[in-house]
């Protein structure tokens, strides 16, 4: 479990500080680019770790901060992030899109995408960075919410901002390990409202997107089915398997990947709550096969499921 972490440019010099501050939300985040007006710079990010989920705290004086194609050419890491204004203005810009953001708007924007964020005034941000596989958006339907605004007032926003909040606080103190579950309900409760919001924005020939939904949706609800595979998915929904396979392309995975991913994460989840056996949480979630589970646990992960549950539970 990472402990949470302060760092602040007040440990050093004023004419360290910028670069002190370059290399701090690089190392929190992704490499970042960040330049301010004046020479007296002062900010501070505290950083904490709930799974595969990275939640922060930014306070800091007026500056940018961007993510440019070099350095996401130097190294990608397949995450999304959502910035929570807190406090003060911010604005975001990914793919030509502009999102303005006001206490209590968030946005969710790609660290794999180049984008600025503009701070012009003293301001705080709460910073949440996932993978990006764990909200379940295809290539098609993300960029429908990217780099956009949702707002505070929003049905979306008013169910979401104060769950966030609430994660947030939780760099203020308490138990890590509490608050995995509040977690991950909040990452599948954004996943199913943005999801909401692509299927209704949607034109109604759009049968593609349909069919994709209707196929996650199918894949999720039969998880512990052992023998859930492309050929039952595409069964159920009356169409080839081929085409399925086809369909899924376009979101940029395969049938078999999606659904082994899907598991993973499901897994994952379990090991990290106390009283449950690394084969018991398999078998739970359509992998019975110890060995194998094991196997792609770690290739997904970097750690076996034994080591990552007792890294969750506090037996490291």
């Amino acid at each position: 479990m990472v402990h949470l972490a302060v760092h602040t440019t007040r440990s050093v010099s004023e004419a360290e500080s910028l670069d002190y501050w370059r290399h701090v939300i690089s190392e929190a985040f992704v490499p970042l680019d960040a330049t301010a007006e004046r020479d007296r710079f002062q900010g501070q990010v505290c950083i904490d770790q709930l799974g595969a989920m990275v939640v922060s705290r930014v306070d800091a004086q007026p500056h940018r901060v961007r993510r440019t194609k070099a350095m996401i050419a130097r190294r990608e890491r397949g995450y999304y992030k959502l910035g929570l204004q807190l406090r003060g203005g911010c604005l975001l810009v990914q793919d030509g899109r502009e999102a303005i953001l006001r206490p209590g708007d968030f946005a969710l924007y790609d660290t794999d995408r180049p984008y600025t964020l503009a701070f012009e005034d003293t301001t705080s941000m709460a910073v949440f960075m996932f993978p990006r596989e764990r909200l379940r958006l295809g290539a098609t339907s993300a960029q429908h919410v990217l780099g956009r605004r949702i707002e505070a007032e929003d049905e979306t926003g008013s169910l979401l901002s104060p769950l966030f909040r609430r994660l947030a606080r939780r760099l203020e103190g308490g138990n890590p390990a509490s608050t995995m579950p509040l977690a991950d309900a909040v990452l599948d409760l954004l996943s199913a409202l943005l999801t909401e919001q692509v299927t209704d924005a949607a034109p109604a020939d759009q049968s593609h997107a349909a069919l994709v939904l209707r196929a996650k949706a199918f894949v999720d609800e039969n998880l512990a089915d052992p023998g859930l595979c492309p050929d039952v998915v595409a069964a159920a929904l009356h169409i080839s398997t081929r085409y399925l396979q086809k369909l899924f392309a376009g979101e940029g995975t395969g049938v078999a990947g999606w659904i082994r991913a899907r598991r993973l994460e499901q897994c994952r989840r379990d090991l990290a709550r106390p009283g449950r056996t690394v084969s018991a949480v398999g078998a739970a979630w359509g992998l019975p096969d110890a060995a194998h589970f094991s196997r792609t646990f770690k290739a997904a992960y970097g750690m076996s499921p034994r080591e990552y549950a007792n890294r969750q539970q506090g037996f490291a």
